[in-house]
């Protein structure tokens, strides 16, 4: 009976989704590097502090056979890695290519993908939101016969006007839409080009996009000229009705076009912002993250160090090739502060210019 209470116990504490396991894993590693030991450092190369898990030591790929290993890397860019245009900034692809190499070594990453927390919703492979349902018609009030026919005739003759204006509206607006989502992707350029260079460098042999749909891919091949190798779609539980099979049509829509341009579709069950700044927030007031490591540098005047937040978060997986089995897991989550105006220094004259 008391073995029965513990397995339940710990099945109850078992993460049941990503974003949960590298809550979990964030917690454990800051309690054991800051509470339990002392595993943290600053990096010069990096410019910047690391608070390191010393259950998974570095380094720790043979290099002997290391053709034996398959490294797959997915590097999630969080809404704090945007610059002050809304454009996520390419310069974080680098570094996480860096810490990577500092935690696994000199390896090849085989599969490197990216996804972008803020993409827009897919709505559709083509860019078409729902149809709203049409509003009822009224019925007729009571009057004389005729006056009821007469009613009864215009209200057929308006309705056919008005039915001809909603479906050019509903094309207009599915032209328009899908002409948003490719344009949106602009925003991602950057970010995607960057990582087409780690490609082209020999950093990594393939790289991936998430989450996207067929407008919005195309929109980002035809914004970069760079066509990813692979693309994954995340597998949520099955939705019943019209709902489903809007998502399903989304979904052939895109396979179709990675199969044209022999692109490889993938799932995966990720969370969309694998870690939110509340989380990371939360976490960090737990262990004085921002009062036990202040930054050294000095804002200018006017100006204040704000909190931290979570820029970008890498999940990598180093399996046994031909037989799945995995040897190393594990994340990197990269957080800095921005200098941002303080309320309480800055001028009055800042404010009536």
């Amino acid at each position: 009976m008391g073995m029965t209470r513990r397995r339940q116990a710990i099945t109850e504490r078992v993460p049941t989704t990503p974003r949960k396991v590298l809550a979990d894993s964030l917690g454990e590693t800051l309690n054991t590097a800051l509470v339990i030991s002392t595993s943290f450092r600053f990096d010069p190369e990096l410019n910047m502090l690391e608070i390191l898990d010393p259950y998974n030591p570095r380094n720790n790929i043979e290099v002997k056979g290391i053709s034996n290993y398959k490294v797959s890397v997915k590097l999630f860019i969080l809404p704090a890695a945007s610059d002050v245009n809304n454009r996520p900034a390419p310069l974080y692809v680098k570094q996480a290519l860096t810490c990577l190499k500092k935690q696994l070594g000199s390896v090849l990453i085989d599969e490197f993908f990216v996804s972008f927390a803020d993409v827009p919703a897919q709505a559709g492979a083509s860019g078409s939101q729902p149809q709203q349902p049409e509003p009822a018609k009224s019925q007729p009030a009571n009057g004389s016969s005729s006056s009821s026919s007469s009613s009864h005739s215009s209200s057929h003759s308006h309705s056919r006007s008005r039915s001809r204006s909603r479906s050019r509206s509903r094309q207009k607006g599915s032209q328009s839409a899908a002409g948003g989502e490719a344009d949106e992707m602009r925003r991602f350029s950057k970010v995607w080009r960057m990582a087409s260079r780690l490609r082209k460098e020999g950093d990594v042999a393939k790289i991936g996009i998430c989450d996207v749909s067929r407008t919005q891919l195309e929109g980002l091949c035809e914004h970069t000229g760079v066509v990813p190798d692979m693309v994954q779609v995340r597998v949520d539980e099955a939705e019943e009705g019209a709902e489903q099979g809007a998502e399903q049509a989304g979904v052939e829509e895109l396979r179709a076009f990675a199969r044209q341009h022999g692109i490889s579709l993938r799932t995966h069950s990720d969370s969309g912002v694998m870690l939110s700044n509340a989380t990371f927030q939360a976490l960090a007031a737990d262990y004085k993250i921002n009062e036990r490591f202040p930054t050294t540098e000095v804002p200018p005047e006017g100006y204040k160090i704000d909190l931290m937040r979570p820029r970008w978060v890498a999940n990598y997986s180093v399996t046994i090739r031909n037989r799945g089995l995995v040897a190393n897991r594990g994340y990197i989550v990269m957080a800095s502060s921005d200098c941002v105006l303080d309320p309480n220094r800055v001028s009055r004259s800042i404010y009536e210019n």
